[in-house]
């Protein structure tokens, strides 16, 4: 289904970026503002998600410790996936021809967007299932979840019919601005049980982790 993505968070973009507290120089802020409204004229937020009883799975797609942990007090739990689309991918690869900074800039803008659209799916969910309470989301490839059950994840979602996500041979997601995850539905406030980059759904295409670095979010 379409999710709504009206804005970008402009400090997570410039977090991402590194940039650290100093004045923006006029022409770094409007290549930004033009970053940024690019990437909102070109996203196709979409997701899809599925509700499930704890044991309505195969065990091998909800294998290891970390993600039962995290689904300790549900009793169901939801599967999604969610993406911006290519269009802004194409617009990157462009980029990289003429100009760098702005390829990183709409790179960095991507992120966020695809994170922006998880969290409204998020929202979405608990408004669809009146349920408020919901456990972080947790990807394949997070902690001791590996990422070979990501081609069974997408096609429990019918992901690629429904959203027009795919998994090339090596396993990498297209649309590349994508995510999935596993959320616990529960009754009570869930506390944040992990965290840490290996814990991040940013954590194959973060510039900060390439650069020896951390955000701080995790």
């Amino acid at each position: 289904m379409p999710i709504a993505l009206t804005e970008l968070n402009r400090a997570e973009i410039l977090q991402y970026l590194g940039w650290r507290g100093s004045e923006i120089p006029p022409d770094v802020e409007a290549q930004l503002g033009s970053c940024i409204d690019e990437t909102l004229s070109l996203a196709a937020p979409r997701a899809v998600w599925r509700v499930f009883p704890r044991g309505g799975l195969p065990d091998r797609l909800l294998s290891g410790k970390d993600v039962n942990a995290l689904l300790t007090e549900s009793s169901r739990f939801v599967l999604l996936a969610a993406t911006i689309g290519g269009a802004l991918e194409n617009a990157i690869r462009r980029a990289q021809v003429r100009d760098m900074t702005r390829a990183l800039m709409l790179d960095c803008c991507g992120s966020v967007a695809v994170e922006a659209v998880c969290d409204n799916a998020v929202e979405e969910i608990k408004s669809s299932l009146g349920a408020p309470f919901l456990t972080d989301r947790f990807s394949p490839g997070y902690g001791d979840l590996p990422l070979s059950v990501q081609p069974r994840f997408l096609d429990t979602l019918d992901a690629a019919r429904r959203i027009g996500l795919h998994l090339t041979p090596t396993g990498i997601m297209t649309p590349r601005k994508s995510v999935t995850a596993i959320l616990g539905i529960a009754n009570t406030p869930q506390p944040r049980r992990f965290r840490g980059c290996a814990y991040c759904s940013m954590f194959e295409t973060c510039t900060f982790r390439k650069a020896g670095k951390t955000c701080g979010k995790s």
